[in-house]
């Protein structure tokens, strides 16, 4: 039995394991790119056309509280899902299934994943911000405002000089998403204990 087993088992290479991971990992940027376009081109983007100082400074930071909360929230149902499939997947590994995604524990719970999805939500900041302290432009000034205003503006209101620290500012969503994606974990441990119990319970009536 165990001898068929191994036979079946699909030769899975690094690459195809890693295209996997790339792929769902994606699925988990897709929503938070978009909640922090929304919320950029929206609340914070007021911040720049307020005319009032007092005004800017409470639309900017009532903007980068929702992008926290946002990222927070969809970083735990990340968190949630990831660590589900975790505990499912490994019940099928247990069982014996080749299914190609629970061999290679695709979409699993790993704190550094987390943090990855987080620094993949910089990115266009990054490449545009990069470009416009090297290579003023309307073009990356317009899609730092508009998309990016959450690590455009802090800093870009001391001048163009400070631009550069405006990088600091990655580190907001990269924790944010982080501290959600842990504790949707802890989310899901209390789901599958609870499930845990009530299989227990039932047991005991039965018995």
């Amino acid at each position: 039995m165990n001898g068929e087993f191994f036979e079946d088992k699909p030769e899975i290479t690094a690459s195809r394991k890693a295209l996997l991971e790339f792929k769902d990992i994606l699925a988990g940027v897709a929503f938070a790119f978009i909640a922090m376009i929304v919320i950029s081109s929206t609340v914070i983007t007021f911040a720049s056309y307020a005319g009032d100082l007092g005004i800017s400074i409470l639309a900017l930071v009532c903007g980068e509280i929702m992008i926290v909360a946002a990222l927070v929230i969809i970083g735990r149902a990340n968190g949630n899902v990831a660590y589900g499939k975790t505990v499912l997947n490994s019940q099928k590994r247990a069982l014996g299934s080749t299914e190609e995604k629970v061999v290679c524990k695709t979409g699993e719970y790993a704190l550094w994943k987390g943090v990855l999805i987080g620094g993949i939500l910089c990115i266009p900041f990054v490449i545009f911000q990069v470009i416009e302290l090297c290579y003023h432009n309307t073009v990356c000034d317009f899609c730092l405002q508009y998309m990016c205003g959450w690590g455009y503006f802090p800093f870009s209101y001391l001048g163009r000089s400070y631009q550069a620290l405006n990088f600091i500012m990655i580190l907001l969503p990269i924790g944010a998403h982080t501290v959600g994606y842990y504790l949707g974990k802890l989310r899901q441990i209390k789901i599958q204990e609870a499930v845990a119990e009530s299989r227990e319970n039932k047991k005991r009536r039965k018995k």
